[in-house]
């Protein structure tokens, strides 16, 4: 009879721990983990129209009345966008920086037209932000070459690893706006903060300065 005992214990435990190691293998099939790099591409199917296009970050707004955009979906959201309307800007600065300001852009602040922006973003942000305008899907080759001619041109600029993109931190965006008046303006706002004109080159911060807004 003991022995009997010890042999049903025995038989009730394997099952038991059989039970658990597959349940968890359910579970790990079922939610796996996700890495930290995402596929992610422009396609025919991510070009909407747009209007009242309004964008509000630290120092950097811009709006756009209408036009197309192109968006970068990877499995965790959006983390691309390529605005192709043109639209206004105005960058300002923390104050101990208007000078230099001033001295790279020759105005401060800065207000002026854009041709195009590519902006990276976090997913969360863009829902909270762009997400909520009402586009509509369009189908537009010209608008697709140009995105797709600025996603080649730009992706490998920021958060990504080789061609995957690695998502910003919330309340990270990086901005790249093509302007008349100043060429290529580059833009990044998150714990720290740069602002840089690329032809001919200028910096108003200096390197990891801290954005004040996000300390």
């Amino acid at each position: 009879m003991v022995s009997s005992a010890i042999n049903s214990q025995t038989g009730l435990r394997g099952t038991l721990l059989a039970l658990l190691l597959s349940a968890g293998w359910i579970l790990g099939q079922e939610a796996p983990q996700k890495s930290g790099f995402f596929e992610v591409e422009v396609n025919k199917d991510e070009i909407y129209s747009y209007s009242n296009l309004k964008f509000v970050g630290d120092y950097t707004n811009f709006e756009s009345p209408s036009g197309h955009l192109a968006l970068g979906r990877t499995e965790a959201g959006v983390t691309v966008v390529i605005i192709l309307g043109g639209g206004t800007m105005t960058i300002e600065a923390p104050e101990a920086h208007q000078e230099k300001f001033k001295a790279v852009f020759g105005a401060y602040p800065l207000k002026t037209a854009f041709k195009t922006i590519y902006m990276r973003l976090n997913p969360k942000e863009y829902d909270e932000t762009l997400g909520k305008l009402k586009l509509s899907k369009v189908s537009d080759e010209g608008s697709l070459a140009k995105a797709k001619e600025l996603y080649d041109n730009k992706f490998l600029t920021s958060y990504h690893a080789g061609p995957k993109a690695i998502l910003p931190p919330y309340k990270t965006r990086v901005m790249e706006f093509d302007t008349a008046d100043f060429g290529q303006i580059s833009n990044e706002e998150g714990y720290w903060i740069t602002l840089r004109k690329l032809s001919p080159y200028g910096s108003v911060y200096p390197k990891n300065f801290i954005n004040p807004k996000q300390k």
